[in-house]
């Protein structure tokens, strides 16, 4: 369903009233109790998009879950035929076979699409509210420890400096994109998005700004989304080690190329090929199955453990904290030494 307006605005409302109206029409689309579930998810589809500015990797994500395993597992199902029991068996199964990730996904789309049809009186209450939520593995952050990290960035120069399978010169980086993300914190996303007017080395200390990142348009292709993942723009001061390695770098940048970071031939890098020439550099080493990730929570876990645990948060621009606690810092195994202060319970009353 498509709708033109002179703003996006209103364009959108054109479609959430088009989509209003195809509801209320009580023709053959009409949606009852003999609907099919796979018309619904179209419906619902269509207004979730225009109601709000949804990222175009959320849509991907959700259009993905809903034609492969919504619509092609029970799509045929009847709105009537939808009950608690079915419903409850369906995302189990899903998490058993798919995992808990797309499950979950699934039963916040069938929860959504079950209160459309709910409002529009297809059927008598939305059966996925009594549905069990889908239990999450347990997962340990995992990050490096400071000498793994003196391990990776001599491995990685090493691999810079070397010749490829051709005996040619690499011109594709990996020890410098990953000393950015140690000295930020950021996303391997973000920090192929970072411009040289997002850079000042003049000041002290040095700042980066994080406004962007890359991300997958509808269509699936990469580029350069104008804002990150939580909307906000930080500004992050470098350490000495990050000051020195953008000196470096904009001396021998390309002119008229302003990434930081473009890939081998000057465009935006992918964040998928980085990953795909990170596992081949790494992959004779003790780092194999390792990710790049890994620095953000190796930052949390360095900072948390050096200034405490809202430093890190801070730094990775949690809006919560237990966010950064849960999944970013490693758990504290070896607890500091306050034996002393302990020492205060060795008494016995007179």
């Amino acid at each position: 369903m498509r709708r033109i307006g002179a703003t996006a605005t209103a364009a959108r409302d054109a479609v959430k009233e088009a989509v209003r109206d195809l509801l209320r029409s009580g023709g053959d689309d009409e949606l009852t109790g003999d609907s099919r579930l796979r018309d619904l998810a179209d419906i619902w589809f269509t207004e979730y998009k225009a109601s709000k500015d949804v990222p175009a990797g959320t849509i991907n994500r959700y259009r993905g879950v809903i034609e492969k395993h919504i619509k092609d597992g029970i799509g045929d199902r009847r709105l009537r035929e939808c009950s608690v029991s079915a419903m409850d068996k369906f995302i189990k199964a899903k998490s058993r076979n798919v995992g808990a990730a797309t499950a979950a996904i699934a039963l916040i789309l069938l929860r959504g699409m079950f209160d459309l049809a709910a409002r529009h009186d297809a059927i008598d209450r939305n059966p996925m509210l009594s549905v069990a939520n889908v239990r999450k593995p347990d997962t340990t952050p995992t990050a490096f420890t400071l000498k793994d990290v003196g391990e990776l960035r001599k491995i990685l120069r090493a691999w810079d400096a070397d010749d490829d399978k051709r005996g040619m010169r690499r011109i594709s980086d990996l020890a410098d994109p990953v000393d950015m993300m140690l000295a930020t914190g950021a996303r391997p996303g973000e920090v192929f998005a970072i411009k040289w007017d997002q850079i000042d080395l003049a000041a002290l200390p040095p700042r980066v700004t994080l406004s962007s990142t890359m991300a997958k348009d509808e269509l699936g292709h990469w580029q350069i989304q104008p804002h990150r993942k939580n909307h906000q723009v930080i500004s992050v001061p470098l350490p000495r080690f990050a000051h020195q390695m953008l000196t470096r770098r904009l001396v021998n940048a390309v002119e008229g190329v302003d990434l930081v970071f473009p890939s081998s031939t000057l465009t935006p890098r992918i964040p998928d090929n980085f990953r795909t020439q990170w596992h081949n550099a790494l992959r004779e080493t003790r780092f194999k199955g390792r990710t790049p990730k890994e620095f953000r929570a190796t930052v949390a876990t360095l900072l948390r453990d050096a200034a405490g645990i809202e430093a890190a948060q801070h730094q990775l621009n949690h809006a919560s904290l237990l966010t950064t606690e849960q999944s970013y810092a490693v758990p504290v195994t070896v607890l500091p030494d306050h034996t002393d202060v302990l020492e205060a319970f060795d008494i016995l009353a007179d």
